[in-house]
Parts: structure tokens; C-alpha cells; sequence
């Protein structure tokens, strides 16, 4: 038989509905067992509906019955039930996953509850709340099964399995993520439920001490690029993967001197470098992480440019590309960012151990080095220079006068390690 279909201009609370899944609009083959409904919105309440499966698959009868419903229930005060009601919406786990990825991809019909994130926070949600359908599926059929009839059981059962294969602060974030798909079938989607998630049991996170990197390590790691093999060997069949890049070792300084996150200096540009009234040069970039958190655009972070920095950018031929638009680290790429940023942030490890460092440092401890010796001159204005603060903007090339002075005082007197690096 024909699938059914709903015109662009539908009546409103038509539906197609599968009496198999139970669900409305349904994502799955069953068309034999495709219907319409209509569902009805009860005034003076925000979700509560009355809803009935239509007997014509013939869609112009179909909405002759939606309206003979809708009299029925009217002249009823809504008290009649009629065939079958529903209270919010109604999804199998499978849909219910495809409508928050949508979500999260800022696909929601209506423009309140558009949702920004990145592609990688989407990705990592969506992968959570995968694990946690191939957990149900041991169990349930997740395409028939209403995510309003997981239980106590389901959110059980899945505890263990994240317990056993994630450390507690991935555990902690594993539990959240789902707890936060759950918020959102309920708080967007305005299905009639409890958050099965909403109390469970936090592991508890030991503090680490991810120490700073002194001078003499730092040295000694981009001696090791020089000096230390490249290759190292992954998995179980042997295979050999070179680890060096020729932008590594003004990777690592940059990342030392400007204290930025990895997508912020992977994807500096001459055009950055600005001058202040005073002749003092600094970077301004988009501040994406505080866009993201707070949801807006237009807000920018600033970086000093010190005397170390700058002898770094006179080697990267700032005299030559300062007024230039091209990228200051591997100018002529011909791979993505986050393909930069992953090498940079392994190698780094690599040529570090390649060093006898056997201290727990990465590339994140680069920018914790920054904020040290930061805060050794700037006291209690160095957020203002790492975005542990709102950062106000005045116009796109003006920057508020108190940040500025801070900026200007950090360019003068800012020296990493306490001396030139």
C-alpha cells in the first residue's frame, strides 16, 4: 500500500501515526500499519491532549473527522474521552535520540529553543545516549519501546556499564549528558514524564596536581623534537606513525607565550595583531568558548604581545605578513584545524616523554604555565587576560579602556619563566 503523507499545509494536530511503534510522525517501515491522528490542545493547560486515531486514510476525510472531534470535545468541555488520549508527546528511544541530535543541531522548529553547540559537544552527547540504547536493546526493542517506559531498572543497568568502562569524571559527565537528553524530551519536547536520571549517585573526582612546566623542561622537549624518534607504534599489528611536523616547536612556543586554548592558536592570523594608541601590539580573537556558553556572538579575548612573543613572531616573518589575512602557525595548510590541533597536542606528549619527563603535563599545561606567571604580575586583573571574567566590547576596534590597560601593562611587563624565554 502508499505511504501516507501530510501536505506542506496540514490541518493542525494532524499527525501520521504507527500503531506499532506508537509514535507519531514515525521514522520506521511500517506503512500498513500507518494511521492518522489528531491531537487536540486542552486550554488552560500547558501540555495535557486529547488525541484520537482516525479511521480514513484518505487525508480530505481525515480532516473531516480531526473536526467533528474537535466539536465533540468542545461542546464536552473536554471531558469526553474519545478512541484515546495522550498527554505530551509520545517517541520510541530511537526517535526520541533523532529529535535531540536534531535539537542539538539547531534544527528545532521553533526558533526559541534553537540550540547551538559545536559538532564535537554534539557528537560526544549523542554518543552517550547511543550507549545508553545499546544497553536498553539488551533488554528492550528500542524502536517499539516509549522512552516515557524506561525504568528505574534501564537507568540501573546502564550505571553499571558506565561504572565499568569510564573513570569518574567521564562516568560523571556520561550520566549527566543523559540526564540532560531526558530534560530535553521533557522541558522541549513536553512529554509527560519524571527524568529517570534526575538522582543518581556522583563519583567522586580526586584533585590532581597537573603541574606547570618549568623553563628547563620546556627546553628539554623542544631539544627532543629535534632529537628524540619521531615514530611510535600503535595497536597490536605494528604499525609506525611519524609524530614530527615542522611547525611543532613555534606551536609549542606560541602556545607557551600566548596562554591560548588549542583552536585559538591553531588558527591565529596576522590580521589579529593590533596596535593601540600607545604602540603596544596585541591579538584580538573571538572569545569562542564564553560565544558558546553564553550564547552570543561579538565577544572577543585579548593577548598581550611581550617582548618574548614578539622575538617569536619576528622568526614567523611578522615584518613580511603582518598585514596579511594568512594563518601565523602552518600557513600553507592543506588539512583541517582540529587535524592540527590533535598532532600538536600528541606530539607534544610524545616529545615529552621522549625527554624523561614523568611529569603529568600536556599541552594544557602550557597555557596553566601562562596563567601562573600571568598572575605574578596581573594579580587579580589576570582574568581579564584569560577570559576567567566577563570581557566587555565596546565597538569592533575599540576595547574597553580598563582592559586595555591591562593589556598594555601585561605586553610591557609579562615575562614567562620569569625572564626571556
Amino acid at each position: 500500500m502508499n505511504k501516507l503523507v501530510l501536505p506542506k499545509k496540514k490541518y493542525k494536530g494532524i499527525k501520521i501515526y504507527c500503531r506499532i511503534c506508537k509514535v507519531d510522525n514515525p521514522k520506521c517501515n511500517h506503512f500498513e500499519s500507518f494511521t492518522y491522528r489528531v491531537r487536540v490542545h486542552i486550554p488552560g493547560t500547558q501540555k495535557s491532549v486529547k488525541s484520537k486515531i482516525l479511521n480514513s486514510k484518505i487525508y480530505s476525510d481525515a480532516v473531516i473527522e480531526a473536526i467533528n472531534f474537535e466539536k465533540h470535545l468542545i461542546t464536552n468541555n473536554y471531558q469526553t474521552i474519545v478512541a484515546d488520549s495522550a498527554e505530551g508527546n509520545d517517541y520510541s528511544v530511537i526517535d526520541s535520540i533523532i529529535k535531540y541530535n536534531q535539537y542539538l543541531n539547531g534544527e528545532s522548529e521553533y526558533a526559541q529553543f534553537k540550540k547551538s553547540v559545536t559538532n564535537e559537544h554534539r557528537k560526544e552527547l549523542i554518543r552517550f545516549c547511543k550507549y545508553f540504547a545499546k544497553t536498553l536493546k539488551k533488554n528492550k526493542n528500542i524502536e517499539l519501546t516509549r522512552i516515557k517506559d524506561v525504568s528505574r531498572q534501564d537507568v540501573s543497568n546502564f550505571y553499571s556499564w558506565a561504572d565499568n568502562h569510564y573513570n569518574p569524571k567521564t562516568f560523571n559527565k556520561c550520566l549527566n549528558g543523559v540526564k540532560g537528553f531526558f530534560d530535553f524530551l521533557i522541558d522541549i519536547e513536553e512529554i509527560e514524564m519524571k527524568n529517570p536520571f534526575r538522582k543518581y549517585s556522583r563519583k567522586q573526582i580526586q584533585k590532581t596536581n597537573i603541574d606547570s612546566v618549568t623553563r628547563e623542561e620546556f627546553i628539554k622537549i623542544l631539544e627532543a623534537v629535534d632529537t628524540f624518534s619521531p615514530f611510535v607504534v600503535l595497536g597490536g599489528r605494528g604499525e609506525r606513525k611519524n609524530m614530527f611536523k615542522p611547525y611543532l616547536k613555534d606551536g609549542f612556543r606560541l602556545f607557551l607565550l600566548t596562554g591560548g586554548r588549542r583552536e585559538e592558536i591553531v588558527d591565529l592570523r596576522w590580521s589579529h595583531i593590533y596596535v593601540s594608541v600607545s604602540g603596544v601590539k596585541f591579538f584580538r580573537i573571538q572569545n569562542l568558548k564564553v560565544e558558546r556558553n553564553l550564547n552570543v556572538d561579538g565577544l572577543y579575548k585579548y593577548i598581550p604581545i611581550n617582548s618574548d612573543l614578539f622575538d617569536l613572531l619576528v622568526e614567523m616573518g611578522y615584518h613580511e605578513k603582518k598585514q596579511t589575512d594568512d594563518y601565523i602557525l602552518l600557513p600553507e595548510r592543506k588539512v583541517k584545524s582540529k587535524t592540527i590541533m590533535d598532532s600538536i597536542s600528541k606530539s607534544f606528549t610524545h616529545y615529552k616523554n621522549g625527554a624523561g619527563i614523568e611529569k603529568d603535563i600536556s599541552l594544557k599545561s602550557l597555557r596553566k604555565t601562562y596563567i601562573t606567571w600571568v598572575h605574578q604580575v596581573m594579580q587579580k586583573e589576570t582574568g581579564l587576560l584569560t577570559s576567567h571574567s566577563t570581557t566587555k566590547v565596546l565597538e569592533s576596534y575599540y576595547i574597553d579602556p580598563q582592559i586595555l590597560s591591562v593589556v598594555e601593562r601585561g605586553a610591557v611587563e609579562i615575562k614567562i619563566f620569569g625572564h626571556n624565554s
